[in-house]
């Protein structure tokens, strides 16, 4: 009786303590997401690795200074040895704040950047300083210039070159003598930097590369006098505006027209590769090959269907196809061409079996194996090592939900995954591809910076990143779970519940959704603010839901394809379908549901609200596209064609032409110098709103671009959103 006693007091002890701690954990504020660094996921920063492989360095914020020192840790001791200190990263006697720096490929120097400037998306201008690992000597180069952009050393160490105003220059390092390797740069004439459009879809701001053997150049050259002009409006300037010309091409208009060229260092001869005659193409990537003769170019025709890889001999010019892929709607463009070194040989990936998989082919054009099969895609491929022959890539062949990393045999056997536990992993492989750096999370566990060895086997945890003040909230997680529609369709969802969640009450419902092709929302990784803000939504009562539509990636091309002519056609569909299924569940009010979602999910947003109309009760829709027409040539042709060829789908996909269906709560919210998805598309459905007579509610960011940020602004912008769904809801 005794024990029983004991026991029964333990068992009230602990749920005494228990609810105790309970009552102490505390509600989240958008002050704490939005205007604290308390719950940013923390990771190791900056790592670069060590040409050899046997060494990395990263960087960490000096607590006294504020300056970022440069550590190096040793692979297989883990020896750490402070490397750099930021404050006393000095030229001429000036403090220089660093923002990156690289290794060169012979171990010699640092190429640091400085305090840098954003131009887009990626691309950045600052000045570059070199700094001498052995004698500690710092060099500023270009005169210190702070407009260098797309700055790298030649692989022999012995040449430095960059872009400064819109033309490619070299130094040799010896002699500090610097020449002019393209001269006629302009702001029409792009040399070794890309026009907006190609760096915004394409995701690339680097327009030139050395050879191997840093003899030669090869880089892009992009006319851009035929593209139309946008203005941007600066409204804050002072008493009068400014105005911003802004090259960009809008959907059916010319694009620049791209030469490749390949300069000798360094006599500054240019011999121009074959890329055809017509002018109306994209050369999405260039490649120097195993040799500094061969420059392999991909070769994309206007309607983004038919891709062609030309190898060209550099010295000539001369060019021929050796691999085509095709699709009956379009081809997307990755980072997957992998040149070996020993063999005239490479790595290929293609949608063509229906999901992305590997292909080894040689020069000629001729396939040696598939290394990969199967209803699953291969997201990215890591790298290859020649030395043991095998292929390291990224995939989904687990779960459409989950990234893991996988490697596979050159001749297609050895499969096997190297990546421990389920969720998403990224990795930063060191280049001898012995080891790497696995960035690993899941929607409960915020990324992990762990080392490991090839084949996956740990070598030790550099960040476990438990962001300890996640221990004072009340966190609830994603749940996943399939929704099947009307016709039998799966669709891949997830749901987060209030932590005190009660099945017998009834809730209202905040649906984010972004529904873009090949996009995934609906995945298990950890979302940054993004979770944090849904976190908080759910505890001001909100259930929280996703669902991934026809269109969206990670399930194969013909699943993907689905969104090809018409955007809006299946992500309104089954928006709609995933409504009803929450409509069908006991603890939802079907009377109170909202949707929100930024960009695509902005134009996502303003159909549900418009051809969706009754679905939802209030909606937010973040920088919204109202109708393609207003958008580029590269991504709106990707998917729907030009308006003259497909009139019919631009109609259908366009908010504008549902716009007398709004019936329900709409709050519009903009950034008025979005170079991205510009004002205008606010402007115009907010003009055809007024003419139909339709009340909706804006919310304008002045000067702010497509991330609307900068200061107390996404403090400002949340707490607009979540008020919006307080007062609607």
């Amino acid at each position: 009786m005794l024990k029983i006693r004991f026991i029964i007091a333990g068992i009230l002890f602990f749920s005494a303590v228990s609810f105790i701690n309970a009552q102490q954990k505390k509600l989240l504020t958008l002050k704490d997401i939005y205007g604290s660094s308390k719950l940013e996921a923390k990771t190791v920063q900056n790592i670069q690795w060590v040409p050899d492989g046997s060494a990395f360095t990263f960087t960490k914020t000096d607590k006294n200074s504020g300056f970022e020192d440069i550590y190096k840790m040793d692979v297989k001791s883990g020896k750490t040895e402070l490397l750099l200190k930021g404050s006393d990263f000095k030229y001429e006697g000036k403090q220089v704040r660093m923002s990156h720096y690289q290794w060169t490929e012979n171990g010699k120097y640092l190429l640091i950047e400085g305090p840098e400037t954003a131009i887009w998306r990626h691309s950045r201008q600052a000045p570059y300083y070199l700094y001498d690992v052995s004698s500690k000597e710092i060099t500023a180069l270009a005169g210190n210039s702070p407009h260098l952009r797309n700055v790298k050393l030649s692989p022999d160490g012995k040449w430095v070159g960059f872009v400064r105003d819109h033309n490619i220059y070299a130094t040799n390092l010896q002699t500090g003598k610097e020449f002019a390797v393209t001269k006629d740069g302009t702001d029409n004439i792009l040399n070794g930097e890309f026009d907006w459009v190609y760096e915004e879809e394409f995701g690339l701001a680097d327009a030139w590369r050395w050879s191997p053997d840093s003899r030669r150049i090869a880089f892009w050259r992009l006319d851009q006098t035929r593209v139309g002009v946008y203005h941007l409006v600066d409204d804050l300037a002072g008493q009068y505006n400014t105005v911003f010309n802004l090259k960009y091409p809008k959907v059916g208009t010319q694009n620049s027209i791209v030469k490749i060229g390949v300069a000798d260092i360094p006599d500054g001869k240019t011999t121009w590769m074959d890329i055809g005659t017509n002018d109306d193409i994209y050369i999405p990537r260039i490649y120097w090959t195993n040799s500094s003769n061969k420059l392999a170019m991909l070769r994309l025709n206007r309607m983004q269907n038919h891709l062609e890889m030309l190898l060209a001999d550099a010295t000539t010019g001369n060019s021929k196809t050796i691999i085509t892929d095709s699709d009956p709607d379009w081809v997307d463009i990755q980072d997957d061409i992998q040149f070996l070194k020993n063999k005239d040989e490479m790595i290929w990936t293609s949608e063509k079996s229906g999901f992305r998989h590997i292909y080894l082919y040689d020069y000629s054009g001729k396939l040696i194996h598939q290394l990969t099969s199967g209803n699953w895609e291969v997201s990215a491929v890591a790298g290859v090592s020649e030395e043991t022959e095998y292929v390291y890539f990224y995939g989904t062949k687990d779960s459409p939900l989950q990234q893991n990393i996988y490697r596979v045999k050159l001749d297609g056997t050895g499969f096997q995954r190297v990546s421990d536990k389920p969720g998403w992993h990224d990795a930063d492989f060191s280049p001898d591809l012995k080891y790497y750096i696995d960035f690993f999370s899941d929607v409960k566990t915020p990324t992990q910076t762990i080392l490991r060895n090839a084949d996956g086997s740990l070598i030790r945890v550099l960040e476990k990143d438990q962001i300890n003040a996640l221990e004072d909230y009340h966190m609830t997680y994603p749940e996943f779970l399939t929704v099947t529609t009307s016709d039998g369709v799966k669709l891949n969802a997830y749901m987060i519940k209030p932590y005190n969640f009660d099945p017998h009450k009834k809730y209202p419902v905040i649906v984010y959704g972004y529904g873009g092709p090949g996009s995934q929302m609906v995945v298990d990784r950890w979302g940054g603010s993004g979770t944090l803000f849904h976190q908080y939504m759910t505890e001001q009562g909100f259930i929280v839901f996703c669902l991934d539509n026809r269109g969206t990636g990670g399930r194969g091309k013909a699943f993907k394809n689905l969104a090809f002519h018409d955007l809006g056609k299946w992500s309104v569909h089954d928006q709609i379908q995933g409504a009803k299924y929450l409509a069908s569940l006991p603890y939802v009010d079907a009377k109170r549901m909202g949707f929100w979602g930024w960009s695509g999910g902005g134009y996502l947003t303003l159909m549900m609200m418009t051809k969706g109309a009754g679905t939802f009760k209030a909606g937010v829709a973040v920088a919204p596209v109202s109708d393609f027409k207003f958008y580029d040539t590269i991504w709106t042709e990707r998917y729907m064609g030009t308006p003259a060829d497909n009139a019919k789908g631009f109609i259908s996909a366009s908010v504008l032409t549902y716009a007398d269906k709004l019936k329900d709560k709409l709050l519009i919210i903009h950034g008025t110098t979005d170079d991205n998805v510009h004002f205008e598309n606010t402007l115009a459905i907010a003009d055809k709103f007024q003419q139909d007579l339709k009340q909706f509610d804006i919310m304008v960011y002045p000067n702010r671009n497509h991330r609307i940020s900068g200061g107390n602004t996404q403090l400002h912008l949340f707490t607009k959103i979540s008020d919006y769904f307080k007062a609607n809801l």
